[in-house]
């Protein structure tokens, strides 16, 4: 269920010592003396009741947060969209022979090195670099 409507409208927008002279005539208790002859004072007696108003909102946002937020738990979890595709799959060249082992490069030998079938260009620059450096250009490997 969700929030309902605020009910109030605003009585007053008195500050500091105007609205301290307010409370003490709430203090002396004169409200509860108002509520039992509200036709004495029909003014104010609209003003009881605008209180009332405010009193019932906040016993709502009360009932809402307890029933409805609770203790902040996150709420089920929706059904998973549709699966996107994984795109076109380019054709593969003819191979050629296998030729003889060559030596090691000086950062291949721990495997570490990316080879041309693994290079992953999303970790690249976006913008050519110095002369020979290699960017994504739009999801292409590219050399300046």
């Amino acid at each position: 269920m969700a929030l309902a409507d605020r009910k109030y409208e605003q009585i007053h927008d008195k500050t500091g010592s105007d609205k301290t002279k307010l409370k003490d005539e709430f203090d002396a208790g004169h409200v509860s003396r108002l509520v039992n002859t509200p036709e004495e004072e029909p003014i104010i007696s609209a003003l009881i009741y605008q209180i009332g108003l405010l009193q019932e909102d906040i016993e709502e946002l009360r009932r809402y947060i307890t029933a409805e937020v609770g203790d902040g738990a996150q709420g089920p979890q929706g059904p998973a969209g549709p699966k996107g595709s994984k795109g076109a799959t380019g054709a593969t060249g003819p191979q050629g022979p296998a030729g003889a082992d060559g030596a090691d490069g000086a950062d291949g030998a721990d495997g570490t090195t990316p080879t041309m079938t693994s290079l992953n260009g999303s970790s690249l620059p976006t913008r050519r670099g110095a002369s020979g450096t290699l960017w994504n250009n739009r999801g292409m490997v590219a050399i300046s």
